[in-house]
């Protein structure tokens, strides 16, 4: 980009601005990075604080925990969970910090070109359009955060199918993600994405909540023919299976739950008040982490047994293989499988919505930082 000349006098010396000319303050130059501003901020602060709730909670927690809880055994569980929801409560703080300084477009992308970039210009790439060079740290990031969203978006649909063969499985799996398609332009179109992620997110924290209150009640013997549970699958087969191989697979398990946290970052530049909403979205991680997985996996670990074979097919959206739905199932409850097994079905398009939004707000933002033939 090409540099503005300095003003100068008639003597040729440079002009020195004005103390009133100065940036009175950084928020000024914040501001600054905002121009032009190409997106609408209408996300109020409750669409912030539920993007910031519900935005992890999805088939990495409904599903997957079940082969993590095979692999692992429940402390395992706890423990990895614990470790890796710290490392993203850390890291979401840190993105707040900077998303209300600097609530730009992009977020991190714009951050590792603003603030990353300048340091390490060792290798730049240079792009044969008149004035634009890209430095290569931003340009990875940018292009590898966009594809990872981009690859999600269609095994998000499918997932999505799998969970309509819960009740039938007689229908083509083409169809399902047919109308899951047209269910997610809808949403794109009408500019509807706060809304939708609020209702999603409520209907996900409710299931969260009520499995708990469930899972107490099972314990405790109030529901089924099993009696009370208390601590006995920590006993038998035990607090952790398979040693520390089975230790460490939780971790991977652990790092894909806790996928889409950073939502609350790159929503910053549609947030109506970003001072306001970002602090309190951001600061909800540590609820989330403590109420929704922790204490779900818990409980999840007290009433259901970590050697159950079931679990071996708890992967990507085989809500048959749910541990949350298989607690229940043996609980001997009829109608709440089905139930839990819509919320799956929602997690699951929900994170397919993030997945459009990450992607195109990402492309977005680096079009804008280098220009319109970017994507020539």
């Amino acid at each position: 980009m090409a540099m503005r000349s300095k003003p100068s006098n008639d003597a040729g010396n440079p002009v020195k601005k004005a103390p009133s000319e100065q940036p009175a303050s950084i928020h000024e130059e914040s501001s600054e990075l905002q121009e032009p501003q190409v997106l609408h901020r209408k996300l109020q602060n409750r669409h912030m604080q539920m993007i910031g709730f519900g935005g992890a909670i999805g088939a990495g927690l409904f599903v997957g925990s079940g082969s993590a809880l095979n692999a692992g055994g429940p402390a395992a569980v706890l423990i990895a969970y614990s470790i890796v929801g710290v490392m993203v409560l850390i890291t979401t703080l840190a993105l707040a910090e900077m998303a209300v300084l600097f609530p730009v477009n992009g977020a991190f992308y714009a951050y590792v070109v603003r603030f990353v970039d300048p340091g390490l210009q060792v290798v730049q790439l240079h792009i044969p359009i008149p004035s634009l060079t890209l430095s290569t740290s931003g340009f990875a990031v940018g292009w590898e955060y966009a594809l990872g969203w981009l690859v999600t978006l269609p095994f998000e649909l499918v997932a999505a199918t799998i969970t309509i063969e819960f009740w039938r499985n007689d229908l083509n799996m083409a169809i399902w993600v047919t109308v899951f398609l047209f269910i997610l332009a809808g949403i794109q179109c009408f500019g509807v994405r706060g809304y939708v992620e609020f209702f999603l997110s409520l209907i996900k924290i409710a299931a969260c909540v009520g499995f708990i209150i469930l899972g107490i009640i099972i314990n405790c013997g109030g529901v089924g023919s099993q009696g009370y549970l208390g601590a006995k699958y920590w006993h038998d087969p035990g607090p952790f299976r398979n040693s520390f191989n089975g230790f460490c697979f939780v971790f991977t398990v652990a790092a894909f739950a806790f996928g889409g946290t950073e939502m609350v970052g790159l929503a910053a530049a549609e947030s109506s008040n970003p001072r306001k909403s970002i602090p309190k979205a951001s600061k909800q991680v540590f609820w989330r982490v403590c109420i929704f997985f922790i204490v779900n996996l818990f409980i999840l670990g007290l009433i259901l047994r970590s050697d159950d074979d079931r679990l071996l097919g708890a992967s990507g959206a085989n809500t048959k293989a749910s541990p949350f739905v298989l607690a229940i199932q043996d609980a001997g409850i009829k109608v709440l499988p089905s139930v839990f097994n819509g919320v799956i079905t929602v997690s699951v398009i929900n994170v397919a919505n993030t997945s459009i939004f990450g992607t195109t707000r990402t492309l977005q933002a680096m079009a804008h930082h280098v220009g319109a033939q970017f994507g020539a």
